[in-house]
Order: C-alpha cells, then sequence, then structure tokens
C-alpha cells in the first residue's frame, strides 16, 4: 500500500511533465514563454465567429502577436511598479469582486429558455409598424424583419428571466445574511 502511495504522484508528476514537454513553445518575451495551448485556450475565449479560424495560419499568427504584445506591455507595467499602485490595486480589487460575483451567479443561477410566438413577432410589428419604413418611405415587410424582432424579443425576455432569477437568488442569499442599515 505504501509503495503504491509513493508511486502514484510520481507517476502523476511524471504525466504532467510530459503534457508540459509536449506543449510546443510558440515564443518567448523575455524568458517568458508563450505555448501553444495557452494560444488555443485565448482562442477558445474569442467569439464563434473568430473561433472558427483557429486552423488559419494568419489568424493563429495575429493572435500570437497579440499575445506578445500584451506580454511585453505587462512586463513593463511590472518593471514600472504599476502593480503596486494604489489607485491599480482598487480597482484590482473591485474587478476581483466583479469576477467572483458573476462566477457564482454562473454557478447558482440558471436562466429558463424563453420562447417567443409568431403572435408576439406579429403584435410587435403592428404596434410599431411606423418605424419599419424603408429610405424610399414604403414600410419594411413583416417577413423581412421577422426573424430581427424575434431576436430582439427573446433578447428582452432572457434580460428580464435573468433579471428575475438573479434577484431571486439574492432574496435567498438575504435571508440567511445578517444585514444592518446604519443610516437613515
Amino acid at each position: 500500500m505504501k509503495k503504491t502511495l509513493l508511486i502514484l504522484p510520481l507517476a502523476l508528476a511524471a504525466m504532467t511533465f510530459q503534457a508540459k514537454a509536449s506543449d510546443k513553445v510558440l515564443a518567448k518575451v523575455n524568458g517568458k514563454e508563450i505555448t501553444e495551448s495557452q494560444l488555443n485556450k485565448e482562442i477558445s475565449k474569442l467569439p464563434a465567429n473568430y473561433r472558427n479560424l483557429k486552423n488559419n495560419k494568419e489568424f493563429r499568427q495575429q493572435m500570437l502577436k497579440n499575445m506578445i504584445d500584451a506580454e511585453i506591455l505587462y512586463q513593463q507595467a511590472l518593471k514600472e511598479g504599476i502593480d503596486k499602485d494604489p489607485e491599480v490595486l482598487e480597482n484590482l480589487e473591485l474587478l476581483k469582486k466583479k469576477l467572483y460575483i458573476q462566477a457564482l451567479l454562473k454557478k447558482h443561477v440558471k436562466v429558463p429558455q424563453v420562447k417567443v410566438t409568431e403572435k408576439e413577432v406579429r403584435e410587435y410589428y403592428e404596434k410599431n409598424k411606423d418605424k419599419f419604413v424603408a429610405p424610399n418611405g414604403k414600410p419594411v415587410p413583416f417577413e423581412s424583419l421577422k426573424p430581427i424582432i424575434k431576436q430582439a424579443l427573446e433578447q428582452e425576455k432572457r434580460s428580464r428571466e435573468a433579471q428575475k432569477a438573479i434577484e431571486a437568488y439574492i432574496s435567498k442569499l438575504e435571508k440567511n445574511s445578517k444585514i444592518e442599515l446604519l443610516s437613515k
């Protein structure tokens, strides 16, 4: 049993080393490596229409250039002590707080799927018909605006539902929190 416990961490370390060793280094900025997996991770964070370019050589080169530029700027900021500036530290704390809140909400708040009916789309079009006029003065036909209106209404409903879900989650947390209002 003791042998197994000793071998397991060594095997895991070897696997980690092997994974890192196979990660191709694409660039170095003052000794700091930028790897293939880092580039792929940055590309995966982009909107879907850009992720489709992940195998495009020119696009990958531009993304790598952006990463190199960012690393150069980051290193320069550290050299100049920007990381110790009180205002930067305060902003960093605010950013951390926002990121933590976003992660918490993503974990606990589920926004239900929304549906927009043909009737809702038609009603919106009819109600706002005077706004849907082409440059020549003629009304824009319903069929050409239908997908745009539907998408806008879905987004509006999603936003409302998300807000409701967030408020419900906050209310749940408030019940288990001690809140003291000290000013009137």
